[in-house]
């Protein structure tokens, strides 16, 4: 009886080569396939750079993900591009998958699972976690996020103001993903109440573009993708 093929989701950390995990490398080392997403056809991901940094001379092949909220047109596009691949597919006993921050925490690597299911059904799906933005931007900032019975909440800047500001009445430190896409964001957080700390950090552990901003000119757009905004009460 033969094995089922193994798909490896890693996450490869926030951005920095240095805070991949050594497991994600060994798995990316000992694959015999190595998939890697971008959002534009013609440009490398962040996840990609990273695995070249690490191993320049591997074979890595592109799967275009795009950026759009149709689901349908998503999971069509990355359908078809498996489709293209499935000799290879077939053939690999064990394929790597690498993602930006965890593997577990909004992942495109659940949307190639899903694809992969339908060309192999039973894949056998194995997850690397990976270091999440808001503990690396708080580690910039030199903030412990939560201690003793404090609340984190984690929220994605693209959810609806109204759930935004529900999360933040109601939490002790907040965590915002892709701040950018929220272009409400100093109205929603002056309704939410009062912060004693209020940071973003754009480009954290990226020692060329790290920057960190404090107080009212966090909540400005600074119009970065790779940003985390974090509010403390």
């Amino acid at each position: 009886m033969t094995k089922p093929t193994r798909l490896i989701i890693a996450g490869l950390g926030p951005g920095n080569p240095t805070l991949v995990t050594l497991s994600a490398l060994l798995h990316a080392q000992e694959s015999d396939m190595r998939l890697v997403p971008r959002s534009r056809k013609n440009e490398k991901g962040l996840a990609e750079k990273i695995l070249i940094h690490h191993m320049p001379n591997a074979k890595l092949i592109p799967v275009l993900f795009p950026m759009t909220h149709d689901t349908h047109e998503r999971d069509n596009l990355i359908r078809s591009q498996l489709e293209a691949l499935r000799p290879e597919i077939e053939r690999a006993d064990k394929i790597f998958f690498p993602v930006i921050g965890d593997s577990m925490l909004y992942s495109t690597g659940a949307y190639l699972l899903e694809a992969m299911r339908g060309i192999i059904p039973d894949v056998d799906a194995e997850f690397v976690p990976g270091i999440s933005a808001h503990s690396v931007a708080a580690a910039c900032a030199k903030r412990f996020l939560a201690m003793s019975d404090e609340i984190l909440t984690i929220i994605p800047g693209t959810a609806s103001p109204a759930k935004i500001l529900n999360a933040l009445r109601h939490s002790d430190v907040i965590a915002i993903y892709k701040p950018s896409a929220l272009k409400d964001l100093r109205k929603i957080v002056n309704e939410a109440g009062s912060f004693s700390t209020i940071y973003r950090v754009d480009h954290a552990g990226d020692p060329l573009n790290e920057r960190i901003s404090w107080g009212d000119e966090a909540l400005n757009d600074s119009g970065e993708y790779m940003s985390v905004v974090i509010l403390r009460r």
